[in-house]
């Protein structure tokens, strides 16, 4: 006879088998399978770009932000390419594609991709004065913690009823979702960040990031970069929050200090980079 723990486990598994993962773009996995190339070809990189009206349009217009301050601006994606460099080209095109792939016609996405947005400049900045991330995976992880939200959008009709009623509590989403679903955004966005080959301290950062425990518990299952990308991502949705006009939400309230403690960061070095921080944040604003 199966007991409570097996048949919840058994629930979660039939719910995951339901919820549709999107595919990386092949054109995403071109890109970067021809990136891992001890000798890069660039012009095949431009053609498969060019391939795709979408990406294109975005190495075009992330080229031409105020971010690389160009004198001319670029007017095509060869000169878009050489302006970002490679390690650039490959995160606008995960970003891009990722957008395309979870932004569908009936899902109205602009707040939730503008949040993730704003948090992977932040958490970029912020891998500045971190030892030992960078500011590439930064914002890729930045990006892609919270992909799991509109996948279960996407699958359940109610479910931005039900995150908007977790925002009014002090109870934390995945909790929330647990209890409705079987499963939670964090699993999700764990399985998606995989499918996209995407690296392991970020498919890691993404499956743990709503639990503060990552902070005080030491666990061989979890490697420190994971849990550093975490607490970045927690200080950078707090200057988020605050550059937005908009109260903490219950995430920083159970584990901003310990992620601010985990990262060595006083009061001091907060005002640093909270500084340098919405700089950049209203850049990033004014581009869009």
């Amino acid at each position: 006879m199966k007991n409570q723990k097996q048949i919840e486990s058994q629930a979660a598994e039939n719910i995951l088998k339901t919820i549709r993962i999107p595919p990386c773009p092949e054109v995403v996995l071109a890109l970067m399978e021809e990136a891992r190339q001890d000798e890069v070809d660039f012009t095949r990189l431009v053609k498969l770009i060019s391939g795709d009206v979408a990406l294109a349009a975005s190495m075009l217009k992330t080229a031409n932000s105020p971010f690389f301050a160009l004198r001319n601006k670029a007017n095509s994606v060869q000169q878009a390419v050489s302006v970002l460099g490679l390690k650039n080209l490959i995160q606008i095109a995960r970003g891009s594609a990722l957008q395309n792939a979870l932004g569908g016609e009936k899902i109205h996405m602009e707040r939730f991709w503008e949040r993730s947005n704003f948090t992977a400049v932040v958490a970029a900045n912020m891998a500045g004065h971190v030892a030992g991330i960078s500011r590439e995976d930064a914002y890729t992880y930045g990006l892609f913690h919270d992909c799991g939200v509109p996948v279960l959008m996407a699958k359940f009709s109610e479910y931005t009823e039900k995150l908007a009623a977790s925002n009014r509590t002090a109870e934390l989403v995945i909790h929330i979702e647990d209890q409705h679903y079987a499963t939670n955004h964090a699993i999700v966005g764990n399985m998606l960040a995989r499918n996209w080959c995407l690296p392991e301290s970020i498919c890691q950062a993404i499956l743990v990031h709503h639990d503060p425990t990552i902070f005080t518990h030491s666990n061989d299952r979890i490697p420190p970069v994971a849990c550093t990308l975490v607490a970045i991502q927690l200080v950078s949705e707090h200057i988020v929050a605050a550059f937005q006009g908009k109260s903490d939400d219950a995430e920083w309230h159970l584990g901003g200090q310990l992620a601010q403690d985990y990262l060595g960061l006083n009061d001091d070095d907060m005002a640093d980079i909270r500084e340098d921080a919405l700089t950049e944040l209203e850049e990033a604003r004014a581009y869009r």
